[in-house]
């Protein structure tokens, strides 16, 4: 007969939900653990001491550890920060406000340069422009020189290039020697081992002889033992038949 359980009554239903919550499976953990490791203040200073170890341990790595980034030095270094928008170059300040006259049919204008000093400036700026014509010529020829010097490069890696492919090339052809050398000695060997083979049968055929020799040897012997014995047997025969009869053999 099956018996049912009574149901659990209110305060039982609390007393195992207070029992099952979170906070009691902690406790008794948190108990089991203190009573494998001893008392609370075992296990606080154990706490302490693997602290006091670990930090030993990363003390010594920062004093193993130092790092100091790059040690070459930047080029960099020597730059500094510009705030002039021109660069350095002194560019002139021009007031425009006195070129263009209010009057243009009077006009009034302030800045006046005589022929001498037309011929004169248009010689000097036409200079001047010859001479920028030339040092962009100049910077032209040091870039060409540059590319040049780059296409030399490359056609002298390519060189050194080609010349490493060919010991590449000698280097397999040693292999190759190598392997046939190998190939042969393998092949040497082969016929040492057949070699071996023979010898050992005709080894076994000279033990094959003897045995024959010896089986004929002992076949002989025991003939004649036979034969002995069979002359023996026919003369006591004799001897018994001779006395039987009375007569005594001459």
């Amino acid at each position: 007969m099956v018996t049912r359980k009574a149901p659990l009554t209110g305060s039982k239903r609390l007393k195992n939900q207070d029992e099952n919550s979170v906070g009691a499976r902690v406790k008794r953990v948190a108990d089991e653990a203190i009573a494998s490791l001893g008392n609370v203040s075992q296990v606080a200073a154990r706490v302490v001491e693997m602290t006091a170890q670990s930090g030993k341990t990363l003390g010594d790595i920062s004093q193993t550890v130092k790092p100091s980034g790059y040690q070459n030095g930047f080029q960099s270094s020597t730059l500094t920060h510009k705030s002039d928008a021109y660069g350095g170059v002194a560019f002139p300040v021009q007031d425009f406000s006195g070129m263009i006259p209010s009057d243009l049919l009077n006009p009034q204008i302030e800045i006046q340069a005589s022929d001498v000093q037309l011929t004169s400036g248009l010689a000097i700026y036409a200079g001047a422009s010859r001479a920028q014509e030339l040092l962009q010529a100049g910077f032209k020829f040091i870039q060409a020189v540059g590319e040049t010097r780059q296409q030399y490069h490359k056609a002298e890696q390519s060189i050194i290039k080609g010349a490493t492919e060919g010991i590449k090339g000698q280097n397999e052809v040693v292999n190759f020697d190598i392997a046939n050398v190998n190939l042969a000695t393998t092949q040497e060997k082969l016929l040492q081992a057949d070699e071996k083979l023979i010898q050992a049968k005709v080894t076994t055929q000279a033990y094959r002889n003897e045995t024959e020799l010896m089986r004929v040897f002992f076949e002989s012997k025991e003939q004649k033992k036979n034969a002995e014995i069979q002359r023996l047997q026919a003369e006591t025969q004799k001897i018994i038949q001779t006395y039987l009869k009375g007569r005594v053999p001459a």
